[in-house]
């Protein structure tokens, strides 16, 4: 019944209260503090304690889990969630075992305390020798977008990581983005106010300067007024060209932020971390102290990353989404149906299908007609009635209207054959044998959207969205999610791509029914949330329009499938 860590760690320490328990090669051991550190390998346990050894960071846990045979980082992140020993929290990441798991468990310990992580590699799916994880087929966009949605921070480095780590042991969280600057050059101060305005921060006012030698009055004032400013959080940089650390500076510095409680981050000579020169007591009787950091730039980003983080906590996230009219049962019973006779094989759903399966989710697409030739083409408009669209379904003119793939508002009946007939030779001329066409009525118009989920094998589904054209054909602008959604995250997916200002006016153009978007997404959210078993499903194009949306075509592929979160994490039984 005991819990494993390893093989391959560097081991555990926790520290609390006076006790210590080191069960690792740590030697000497950190002193105790409030900051949870997870690795992996046991060289990132040494980098980490290392890192934070220079800044004089005390610890409260780390935990090197090795090969995780066991205990995981998703199981550190619980424990700390109801620790409240533990202040922030920080993770290096080689891999990631089980990303949708991570992303609930890190999304409810982020709304309590801040989480840095940085991923082996950026995009978090590289594969060390002796673990073991699912392969994945998700662009490495989809984790950075995941991470961001569940409220981790992610960095790019340990420095970074030890950066934003000294900032959220020591200081509060800024009450918002402005910021004051107070530097000893109005060059420094011009470099420092750039700096900030790029980490996100607003930099209202002028920027205040201590001269190189100011007295010590003039220096208090200086900062007595920085503080007196209606900002959030205070950005000091001091960088005599002669005789070292102000200390003067540094000590009436530390005094004003422990009593006032404003953020406070500082840039000084021969300071780093944690340090006695910018520690003063508050009211209390408690000790503060402002973090140093090695460099303007670092102070600025660490504090932007804060504000941000303190902007995300303090927003509303959202209720879990639940559209009228889904059936989850309906749906999962068609599924069952269609597989079981195709055994363990894929099944490709006819277009029928497709459409029977949308409707249990409350989605219905926009009905067409296949033809063979010009004279079905006339046939089929005829039956539909007023203007037609003329499509191809070979595969590379499917949704071509740039090369001559799609013909849109044709009505005479001369028309209609003329467009069959060179659709049809278009086609031909691909290869591959003719390929029949789609005659469709023209849906109102509007911003054409790709929409699709996809089953991976490492992440479980992933919802995609993206508007039609060269932003997702040439530019990848796609943003992406792990189900289940709650309503900010789906307003938060649709304008995450960059093309989203299509949809509300852009250069003119009426704006669309984004609110129905929105409730598509939602229902594609929830089908893909309850079928493991859909492998893909693709909505290309649908057209939002001024009032409505509108499924023009769908496609969809069943497989059996196993979540890596469909069930607990636990060593065989012997």
């Amino acid at each position: 019944g005991m819990r494993v860590v390893g093989p391959g760690s560097f081991g555990l320490l926790a520290t609390h209260d006076g006790v210590t328990l080191n069960a690792s090669l740590a030697d000497p051991v950190p002193a105790a503090g409030r900051v949870g550190l997870f690795c992996q390998s046991a060289p990132m346990a040494v980098t980490l304690l290392a890192a934070a050894g220079r800044r004089g960071l005390p610890i409260a846990q780390l935990v090197s889990a090795g090969h995780r045979a066991d205990v995981s980082g998703n199981d550190l992140m619980q424990f700390w969630g109801e620790d409240d020993d533990t202040q922030a929290v920080a993770l290096y990441l080689e891999s990631i075992g089980n990303p949708r798991k991570f992303s609930r468990v890190a999304r409810r310990l982020a709304a309590a305390k801040p989480v840095v992580v940085v991923t082996a590699g950026r995009s978090g799916q590289v594969v060390p020798p002796g673990h073991a994880v699912r392969a994945t087929q998700v662009p490495p966009g989809a984790l950075q977008e995941i991470l961001r949605r569940s409220g981790v921070l992610q960095v790019d480095t340990t420095h970074q990581l030890m950066d934003a780590l000294q900032l959220f042991a020591l200081q509060p969280l800024p009450a918002g983005p402005r910021t004051a600057v107070l530097a000893s050059s109005a060059s420094v101060a011009a470099l420092v106010a750039e700096a900030a305005t790029a980490a996100g921060l607003q930099v209202p006012g002028d920027v205040a300067l201590v001269p190189q030698d100011a007295a010590p009055e003039q220096i208090r004032a200086a900062i007595d007024a920085v503080y007196a400013a209606d900002v959030d959080a205070v950005l000091v940089v001091r960088v005599p060209l002669l005789g070292g650390l102000d200390r003067d500076l540094a000590a009436h510095l530390a005094q004003a932020s422990a009593r006032t409680g404003r953020t406070t981050v500082a840039c000084m000579p021969d300071l780093l971390g944690l340090s006695e020169e910018l520690t003063a007591p508050d009211a209390e009787g408690r000790p503060c102290t402002v973090p140093a950091f090695a460099s303007p730039e670092d102070a600025a980003a660490a504090l932007g990353l804060a504000a941000r983080y303190a902007a995300w906590r303090a927003a509303d996230r959202g209720t879990a989404v639940r559209p009228a009219g889904v059936d989850a049962r309906a749906a999962r019973r068609l599924v069952r149906g269609w597989l079981g006779e195709r055994g363990t094989d894929p099944v490709t759903l006819t277009e029928p299908q497709v459409a029977e399966l949308l409707a249990t989710a409350g989605i219905s697409s926009w009905p067409n007609v296949p033809v063979q030739d010009a004279a079905g083409a006339v046939a089929a408009a005829a039956e539909l009635g007023g203007p037609v669209a003329v499509k191809s379904t070979a595969p590379g003119l499917r949704h071509r209207a740039d090369l001559g793939g799609v013909r849109l508002d044709l009505v005479d009946p001369e028309e209609i054959a003329a467009a069959a007939t060179q659709v049809l030779a278009l086609g031909q001329g691909l290869g591959g044998g003719p390929s029949p066409l789609v005659v469709q009525a023209m849906a109102p118009r509007g911003v054409a959207c790709v929409l699709s989920t996809s089953e991976d094998p490492l992440f479980g589904p992933v919802v995609s969205f993206g508007v039609s054209g060269d932003a997702v054909e040439l530019l990848g602008d796609i943003a992406y999610g792990v189900p289940p959604f709650t309503d900010v995250d789906v307003r938060e997916l649709v304008r995450t791509a960059r093309a989203a200002p299509k949809l509300f006016g852009h250069r003119g153009a009426p704006p669309v029914d984004v609110a129905a978007l929105e409730d598509l997404i939602a229902r594609l959210a929830v089908l893909a949330d309850e079928l493991p078993e859909l492998a893909s499903l693709e909505l290309n194009p649908v057209v939002v329009a001024r009032s409505g949306v509108h499924v023009l075509a769908a496609s969809a592929t069943l497989a059996t499938a196993e979540r890596a979160d469909a069930a607990r994490r636990l060593l065989p039984r012997s």
